[in-house]
């Protein structure tokens, strides 16, 4: 461990600027008896002998200017603090000035020599909290996520984080990782004589269990951005192409009115379809229109602001009109989500008519269904899933569950685990399998700081603002 972490730091934790409370934050070995030089309690009491967790109201006298300062201490003893050193927070007036002078007199010469404190170095007593296995390191950074949030979905996210429902998650599967490794070595030892230990189809059968796990944590780092409400999934196209029933379809219930009639729809009509724990916020709008009726016209700026702001949009067409002409009718120069063409009404479609798809669609995956048989509904749900896990669909407003060292790791993890499963399905060696388990479990111990070097520290810890 660093000589460093044997000092007693100091550091203002509350933001900077002029305010009616400011906040103190030391830690250390010689945290208390640091603040006893200058501090001065309205009772007589022994700040070395109270209890945990206690605060002590008086007067912090700054000899080198001659001032008394009102202030609230609270002492947090060892091992019961965040840093789970002798923590003392000096609770006093929001005055920029007054923290200077109180920052200066605790880290004036007489004291430095005796005590040994010096001005904390940035996220250094959340690093602390880690060193001493207060927290892990991904609850370390999900404290620096929660000073950042700006948003509710941000700050549930983080507060989950923080409270370390990632690391008992990747605990578990560490550690059924590490019973598989030890199986698989100890078969290695006893490899001279006639005892398995643990068939290959066993190896195999947990492997996949591993690498099913893992998957679906990659799979909450890319879905975890999306907000509860749902991804805004737009069908758009003509007048009587299908689009509310096939929303019915999706959903599996009435939602939207269905009529032969064009353009029953003349609002946007909202349903949630959820595929594989993805939300979908499904929205019909009316098929476009250019009559210049009053509530028609009404309809189709609704649409026109429903596409601007669409994460995804579907086009939807009618398998048996002409494409080019429904396109023409279409206003996709302001939409800004990615598109899925849809070719519906495949029911109805002669069997010697297929329709030509214009050349500026060639480009979008294509769909062909039908809302009425259900065909082609399943590869449509595939389609909208891969969509947002290859990264189409813009999560910039939100948050990933993960940060990019996080992924990153899980991502050597599970290609380490492909890689023993690689090795036992084509029945080679037991040490190949163990070599490659064992980087998995490393690597998984990496997300939450078992295996960590100095380097990988300093840079997650300098991201902090001094005095956390």
């Amino acid at each position: 461990m660093s000589p460093e972490i044997q000092d007693t730091i100091v550091a203002v934790s509350s933001p900077s600027g002029r305010s009616l409370h400011s906040i103190v934050k030391i830690s250390g070995l010689n945290a208390i008896q640091s603040i006893e030089d200058i501090f001065i309690p309205t009772v007589n009491i022994d700040l070395m002998a109270i209890s945990t967790y206690t605060s002590v109201v008086g007067n912090i006298y700054i000899k080198e200017e001659l001032v008394s300062i009102p202030a609230v201490l609270y002492i947090m003893k060892q091992p019961y603090s965040y840093t789970r050193e002798d923590v003392v927070e000096i609770h006093t007036l929001g005055s920029p000035m007054v923290m200077q002078m109180l920052l200066s007199s605790i880290l004036s010469k007489g004291i430095q020599a005796k005590r040994n404190i010096r001005l904390s170095q940035p996220g250094e007593f959340t690093k602390r909290a880690f060193l001493h296995g207060r927290i892990d390191l991904t609850q370390a950074e999900a404290t620096m996520r929660i000073i950042r949030a700006q948003t509710d979905s941000e700050l549930k996210s983080a507060v989950a984080q923080l409270g370390g429902d990632v690391s008992q998650r990747i605990k578990h599967i560490q550690d059924e990782a590490a019973s598989l490794c030890s199986y698989i070595e100890a078969a290695i030892d006893f490899s001279d004589q006639e005892i398995e230990l643990i068939s290959a189809t066993e190896i195999m059968n947990r492997l996949e269990v591993i690498e099913k796990n893992i998957s679906q944590i990659l799979i909450q780092s890319k879905t975890g951005k999306i907000s509860s409400e749902g991804i805004d999934t737009v069908l758009y196209g003509m007048p009587n192409v299908g689009k509310s029933s096939l929303i019915n379809a999706l959903v599996g219930k009435k939602r939207s009115v269905v009529s032969k009639i064009p353009g029953t729809t003349r609002d946007v009509v909202t349903d949630i379809l959820e595929i594989e724990g993805i939300r979908f916020r499904l929205m019909d709008t009316a098929g476009m229109d250019n009559t210049e009726e009053v509530v028609t016209s009404k309809a189709m700026e609704k649409t026109r602001s429903t596409l601007k702001k669409a994460q995804i949009i579907l086009l939807v067409f009618d398998g048996n009109a002409d494409m080019n002409e429904q396109l023409k009718e279409m206003e996709l120069d302001n939409s800004t989500g990615n598109v899925i063409v849809i070719i519906n009404k495949c029911d109805l479609q002669r069997s010697s008519f297929l329709p030509e798809l214009p050349a500026e669609l060639k480009k979008y995956p294509l769909v062909h269904t039908s809302a009425l048989t259900g065909e082609g509904l399943k590869r449509l749900k595939e389609t909208l899933v891969e969509n947002v896990l290859i990264g189409k669909v813009n999560l910039s407003s939100n948050t990933s569950f993960f940060n990019v060292r996080q992924r990153d790791a899980l991502q050597h993890s599970i290609q380490s685990i492909q890689q023993a499963l690689e090795s036992a399905r084509n029945s080679e060696s037991y040490e190949f399998i163990a070599l490659d388990l064992r980087t998995a479990i490393d690597t998984l111990g990496e997300i939450v700081g078992e295996v960590t070097t100095e380097d990988i520290l300093d840079k997650i810890f300098s991201e902090f603002c001094i005095g956390k």
